[in-house]
Parts: structure tokens; C-alpha cells; sequence
């Protein structure tokens, strides 16, 4: 079946959307491709509500990743692995240490603002 073709971009956008969302949401779940598309349709229609007219910037993502990937750093720091964390994460020890502060002082600050 062939993708219908429009005027502008706008429709291939929520066409594309929904399908990359009805793709991530199978893949995901345990749900049956019929119901995950059914959420793509509908997360598509969401944001055309939401964002409607509007020019969005999806960024590439990469501090995002590089947060994630320190949280995950963090988590596996037992206080001794510095040397086997630089080296299964491509980075320096200096880096390793930085993350860890750097958490640590995030986990603080978190800590007082709760108990304010």
C-alpha cells in the first residue's frame, strides 16, 4: 500500500509520528500491533492538538544521553570501581570523578530540599 502524498510536510510528520510511535510502543509492550496503533493514532492526534501550527525542534538528544548514562555510572560506583567504569563507559578517570561529585552533590541538594 502506498503512503498517501500532501502538500506539505505537516501531514507526513503525524503520518510518520504515529507509525514510529506504534513501532516503539510494540516493541515495548506486549501489545498487538492492531492496539499499538491505536496509541500511535492517538498520541499523533494528541500533539497535532498540542503543538498544532507550531514549529517544534526535536533536539539530537545528546546531553540527555550523557545524563543518563552519568545516572547509570552513578548507580554502578561501589567507591572502588572508578578505573572499570572509565574504561566499560569510553571515558577518563578525571570524568569518572567529576560524574560521581557531581551526583553526589545533586543527591544532597535533593536531600535538603526535601526536609525543607
Amino acid at each position: 500500500m502506498t503512503e498517501p502524498q500532501f502538500r506539505s510536510k505537516g501531514p507526513e510528520l503525524l503520518v510518520e509520528l504515529s507509525q514510529h510511535v506504534a513501532d516503539t510502543v510494540k516493541n515495548v509492550t506486549e501489545l498487538d500491533l492492531q492496539t499499538a496503533e491505536l496509541v500511535g493514532n492517538a498520541v499523533a492526534k494528541h500533539m497535532m492538538s498540542v503543538w498544532g501550527g507550531q514549529n517544534v525542534y526535536f533536539p539530537m538528544g545528546i546531553s540527555w544521553r550523557a545524563s543518563q548514562r552519568d545516572l547509570q555510572i552513578y548507580e554502578e560506583f561501589d567507591g572502588r570501581n572508578h578505573s572499570a567504569l572509565a574504561k566499560k563507559y569510553n571515558v577518563s578517570l578525571q570524568w569518572i570523578y567529576k560524574i560521581v561529585r557531581t551526583m553526589r552533590k545533586d543527591e544532597l541538594q535533593a536531600k535538603q530540599q526535601m526536609q525543607e
